[in-house]
């Protein structure tokens, strides 16, 4: 008891709570900017379908305002916006936020990073007290939204891919029972679950509104990223230019994709303990920091405010990565 009364009055529990709370803090911060962002997004979907519903109509057209409605100040989203727009990352970091299913614009995505970056500094100033560990500390922080969405980009893509199967099979099922193309999209679209039911949605509303089938399911593969999407988009549009039975060629593409996974499953199965070695061996140097800073914080300190220990901590940040890279490479087998 005496121990956890002690512990509660050090620097490792101040920064503890304060990490805590930055971390509260910046989700909330995207809930409620993505909260914003949707409903921004609902607006303008709704006035562009107005706009196709009125056509031929005298219909006075108001300008869109991309930032208006967010939590973030107009001026504020703009710049991030200019700023992504003038170093040529606008365009890919739309890509990638759509889809990833974020409601974040390029723009609000930039003022997150640099808020999460001065979070960052400020924190790591109070608890290290040296501004250039400062920086350090921001530097990492502002790679922490980045890191985020290729997280969030990898596991939709994953269940995306996992889903495909199904939604072959219903697709072959849908044109066996004699319904077209589009009504097999639009079945799909309602029985899959999520997240394949939105862009299948989404597929099946830019068709209608005059799209062709092959540049709407090929926008699809390019959004979701997935070879296995690419390859099935591929063999549909080859079917519908030189026909065929579309309903047996979904049945054999979902059934290689089912082998497939099942052999990438197995491999995951095989490579779990190269995996799980890298990850401890990633993290026990920072374990062991935190440890000693946390008993011993004078002598943790030494390779902070020496020229010798900032060497030092240089040459093991590069022999880690080198190490960490190199371990990923043994277990990632392409299937």
């Amino acid at each position: 008891m005496l121990a956890a009364v002690n512990f509660w009055g050090t620097p490792a529990a101040l920064a503890l709570a304060i990490g805590l709370a930055t971390g509260a803090a910046f989700l909330l911060g995207v809930m409620l900017f993505g909260t914003a962002s949707r409903r921004r997004q609902q607006k303008i979907i709704g006035e562009r379908m107005a706009a196709v519903g009125n056509r031929g109509r005298k219909v006075s057209h108001m300008p869109v305002d991309h930032t208006a409605g967010g939590w973030i100040p107009a001026r504020v989203t703009n710049f991030g916006r200019r700023f992504a727009d003038s170093r040529g990352f606008s365009g890919r970091l739309d890509a990638e936020l759509e889809a990833a299913a974020v409601s974040l614009r390029s723009g609000e995505f930039v003022v997150v990073t640099v808020a999460a970056a001065f979070g960052g500094m400020i924190l790591g100033f109070v608890i290290l007290g040296s501004p250039w560990l400062a920086l350090g500390v921001g530097a990492v922080c502002a790679l922490g939204p980045t890191a985020m969405l290729k997280v969030t980009l990898g596991r939709r893509e994953e269940k995306l891919r996992e889903q495909l199967p199904d939604v072959l099979t219903i697709m072959a099922s849908s044109l066996r029972a004699g319904h077209s193309f589009l009504q097999a999209l639009d079945t799909t679209a309602k029985e899959i679950a999520q997240p394949a039911a939105t862009e299948f949605q989404r597929v099946v509303a830019e068709i209608r509104l005059g799209r062709s089938a092959e540049d709407a399911l090929g926008a699809l593969a390019e959004r979701v990223g997935s070879a296995d999407f690419k390859w099935a988009v591929l063999a549909v549009n080859i079917q519908r230019e030189v026909g065929g039975n579309l309903a047996e060629i979904l049945d054999n593409v979902a059934d290689t994709l089912r082998e497939r996974a099942t052999m990438r499953r197995q491999v995951r199965v095989l490579t779990s303990e190269g995996r799980l070695s890298a990850w401890v061996l990633a993290l026990m140097p920072f374990a062991i920091a935190l440890y000693m800073f946390a008993v011993n914080r004078d002598y943790i300190m030494l390779l902070f405010t020496t020229k010798t220990g900032l060497i030092m901590l240089g040459g093991a940040a590069l022999l880690l990565t080198a190490g960490v890279l190199w371990m990923r490479k043994i277990v990632d087998i392409d299937v």
